[in-house]
């Protein structure tokens, strides 16, 4: 599919200049002296939702804050690369130390989606692109038909916090197949307050996933 011309136009802007610090002698999205300020989280699970560990692999500090929020609205698709580049090397951490033992060929990569406008507009599901470049990764597959979101909700960020819940209910919807019996690893970009996730791993749990594991970039 050719590129757009706004997105030839940003490549050309953007080529060259890390996202955070702006330097121009680098050919990644995130240059290696801002790469050397963040920081992993301990390597075991953050939060409990419904009986479902999740793992974070930063703080919401203002390096990751801006790497992320240029990736989901700045059209800097690219960002997706070092984005699972982080969390899969936190992912083999967690491995190691928590001994989670995944076995690739029984496991499903799946992601927390956008609903088909958002993407529409963003021209990209940003959750789903990571998970991408995370299967590559891993070499674990992904299938990204289990999950749909059927209600284009306002973003969370925009939402009051005694109101998060009520934004998010019924807004995805899940579809049983062949990953039922599966270890499926569930991965998402940022987790606040938890709605979201609690919303989509309780009704995961609803239609049988029963085996689920949640990786998130940042909390």
């Amino acid at each position: 599919m050719l590129k757009s011309i706004f997105e030839q136009f940003a490549d050309l802007i953007y080529k060259q200049k890390c996202v955070v610090c702006g330097c121009s002698k680098t050919n990644e999205i995130l240059c290696k002296n801002c790469l050397k300020t963040v920081h992993n989280l301990s390597p075991f699970a953050q939060k409990i939702i419904e009986g479902v560990n999740i793992f974070c692999a930063f703080k919401y500090d203002e390096n990751i804050k801006i790497l992320i929020r240029n990736f989901k609205f700045n059209r800097r698709k690219n960002a997706a690369i070092p984005c699972a580049k982080l969390l899969y090397n936190y992912f083999k951490k967690v491995c190691e130390q928590n001994s989670l033992d995944l076995n690739p060929k029984n496991s499903i990569i799946t992601c927390v989606p956008s609903h088909p406008l958002r993407v529409l507009k963003r021209g990209y599901c940003h959750t789903e692109l990571i998970s991408k470049e995370f299967s590559n990764l891993s070499g674990i597959k992904t299938d990204f038909k289990i999950i749909k979101k059927v209600k284009n909700t306002l973003p969370q960020y925009k939402v009051r916090a005694n109101q998060k819940a009520k934004n998010v209910r019924g807004a995805f919807k899940i579809y049983p197949n062949h990953a039922q019996g599966k270890t499926l690893i569930l991965i998402d970009d940022i987790i606040t307050t938890s709605a979201t996730l609690f919303e989509v791993i309780s009704n995961l749990k609803k239609h049988s996933y029963n085996d689920i594991v949640c990786f998130t970039l940042a909390c």
